[in-house]
């Protein structure tokens, strides 16, 4: 074997021990960056982009999970949050409402919980108001007739509010036995252990419902988890609807159930929020 051809082998040498290299000394974010973090990182954000949507009636409320897609304060939930059961009606009335600091958005009303923990004495944590419309599409409440609904929050502050990317901007394609993860506080405005959950359904059917094709994943969910935020790779892929297993107020919460959830997709609302 000659000089020149024993050079030829050690560019390839070099160019693996270089991307060797960069792999055990690539960034936690970014390149680096998996599932898990992804969801510590949205976990930790303060104001985080997950809300509570509030429908009030004239002596009683419905209340659900919401997301910000915006940073004008656009928020997908579930459309019929709206209705109020006790009354046979739909409200007009809506209010939004963010937990945590409140320091990177417009300013609300503060209203303070205190609570003790097993763990923890006399933990206090803030919700910060805001009044908020329906965004209606062809005079309806309800999303291309979807059990989702969008509604704007009404806000004078220069601030932007915060918000998720979705996972696409068409349709997405999903497949049975899927993981995405389900985003909900607790409920009704009482902190809990947990009071807040990113946990992980799969994918495992479909359902044929008053509105429209759903499709069903089986996890944790809790009650008033309507609406709450369905997410791949921590981007936003669907809205849940519906549960369809027992969770007994009774007895407390049953751990594991079947949800019913609407894909969403950036091209869907981008002309209703213009």
């Amino acid at each position: 074997m000659n000089n020149k051809n024993i050079g030829l082998f050690y560019p390839p040498f070099t160019f693996v021990y270089v991307v060797i290299f960069f792999v055990i000394n690539a960034p936690a974010r970014g390149y680096g960056e998996n599932e898990i973090s992804k969801l510590e990182r949205l976990a930790n954000l303060d104001p985080k982009p997950f809300v509570i949507v509030e429908a009030s009636g004239k002596d009683v409320k419905s209340r659900g999970q919401g997301v910000v897609i915006s940073n004008e304060g656009h928020v997908l939930s579930a459309a019929h949050i709206s209705w109020i059961s006790k009354e046979g009606n739909y409200s007009n009335d809506f209010r939004i409402s963010f937990r945590g600091k409140g320091k990177n958005i417009p300013e609300g009303k503060i209203h303070l919980h205190t609570t003790k923990f097993s763990d923890r004495e006399d933990a206090i944590f803030k919700e910060f108001f805001f009044g908020a419309r329906l965004v209606r599409t062809h005079g309806s409440r309800f999303l291309e007739q979807m059990d989702v609904g969008l509604f704007k929050i009404n806000s004078k502050g220069t601030k932007p509010f915060p918000k998720i990317e979705f996972f696409s901007e068409k349709k997405p394609i999903i497949h049975n036995g899927e993981v995405f993860h389900l985003c909900h506080y607790n409920l009704p405005h009482k902190p809990a252990d947990p009071f807040f959950l990113i946990n992980p359904v799969e994918v495992v059917g479909v359902a044929q419902t008053s509105s429209g094709l759903q499709y069903l994943a089986k996890g944790y969910y809790r009650i008033g988890s309507s609406g709450g935020a369905i997410l791949k790779n921590g981007k936003l892929i669907g809205i849940q609807s519906s549960a369809y297993t027992v969770n007994a107020k009774g007895i407390g919460e049953i751990p594991l159930g079947l949800i019913s959830f609407h894909l969403v997709w950036s091209k869907q609302v981008e002309k209703m929020m213009r």
